[in-house]
């Protein structure tokens, strides 16, 4: 019997376009994802990967008599204790095309970091989708000299500078070796987006021994917006797990934003929630950017649009999460803006 109903209601609908013609798809609701990677599949070792959309439990691990944190964690990957997840990429192309078409598909204008290289050809693939922006690392990057990246800027290989992920390398966001890359941020006026919160567990172990989540402290960046008041900066990730030292910058320095970057499926849902509905509750809705931390994982991407979805925030202040406060802080013009919309 639902097989029969089925058939007729598809023949009804199939009459209805025959008669009307096709229906023109309605482009969604535009999305600004901040926090897009663009990087090789192997970053993160062997092929076949997965990531908890969510994680929802951080079980106890023993390091003497177990395997170390590494094989703990690639195991982890392979072999993901959780309910759902998805699956990176087969490879580098794979990964360009399939984020793409999430992109293309759910009307998203992506801020996608990466070496300037790769980030060139994600830029030329879709133009129109891709705002690009420069990952650095005082670490990986020392050699990289201010006037370097005052060149690129100027040849337009980048409009944003980020992910910084200097407190991979040890150095706070008010380390004095940095000093110079917020002066021309703030002389250049291109927007700056660094990590300050949370790593994967056991990152001291997994990145060389310099990571600390000390460093992932809102506070240590008041002395950098004292000294740059016309920075435009964004915390990714959004300082958790501190909400209450992210609602204080925030209400202090009104030029500072926040993006939810992988919080959404790197907690267990209520947590995020928890933390999101905090922040909005305390007037900050305002200044609060979408991002998905979109590594090798495409999946990830609309696992943290559902999650944002599903949160018990007022559906404007959704949209101002998904759209409106990153058109604002990127200073996007009116025309453009029209173009996300499709008007």
């Amino acid at each position: 019997m639902k097989s029969q109903m089925f058939t007729a209601a598809t023949a009804v609908g199939l009459l209805f376009i025959s008669m009307t013609g096709p229906i023109a798809a309605k482009t969604p609701p535009p999305i600004i994802d901040m926090h897009v990677h663009a990087q090789s599949v192997a970053s993160y070792g062997p092929p076949g990967q997965k990531f908890c959309t969510p994680h929802t439990e951080f079980k106890p691990f023993d390091p003497g008599v177990a395997r170390s944190w590494p094989e703990e964690w690639l195991a982890q990957n392979l072999q993901p204790d959780c309910e759902q997840w998805v699956l990176a990429s087969a490879s580098d192309e794979a990964l360009m095309a399939e984020t793409l078409e999430v992109m293309e598909r759910r009307n998203i204008i992506g801020v996608v970091g990466g070496a300037p290289d790769t980030v060139a050809k994600w830029k030329a693939a879709a133009p129109q989708r891709v705002v690009a922006a420069r990952a650095f690392n005082l670490g990986r990057d020392r050699d990289v000299s201010p006037q370097q990246l005052a060149d690129e800027f100027a040849q337009g290989a980048f409009e944003v500078l980020g992910e910084v992920t200097n407190q991979y390398a040890g150095y706070a966001p008010n380390a004095p070796e940095f000093e110079p890359y917020w002066a021309l941020a703030e002389e250049k006026d291109f927007p700056v987006g660094i990590h300050i919160g949370t790593m994967p567990p056991g990152s001291a172990y997994l990145f060389g021994g310099a990571p600390r989540i000390s460093l992932a402290d809102p506070f240590l960046l008041e002395d950098v917006l004292v000294r740059h008041p016309r920075l435009r900066v964004y915390m990714m990730h959004a300082g958790y797990p501190h909400a209450d030292k992210t609602i204080a910058m925030l209400r202090q320095y009104h030029q500072l934003y926040v993006e939810i970057g992988v919080l959404a499926v790197t907690m267990p849902r209520a947590e995020f929630h928890a933390f999101l509905e905090r922040l909005v509750r305390a007037g900050m809705g305002k200044r609060i950017m979408f991002g998905s931390d979109q590594m090798i994982w495409p999946g990830i991407i609309e696992a943290t649009i559902e999650a944002v979805e599903t949160a018990d925030i007022a559906k404007t202040q959704k949209r101002d999460i998904f759209y409106n406060n990153a058109a604002r802080f990127l200073r996007f013009d009116e025309e453009t803006i029209a173009r996300h919309h499709d008007r």
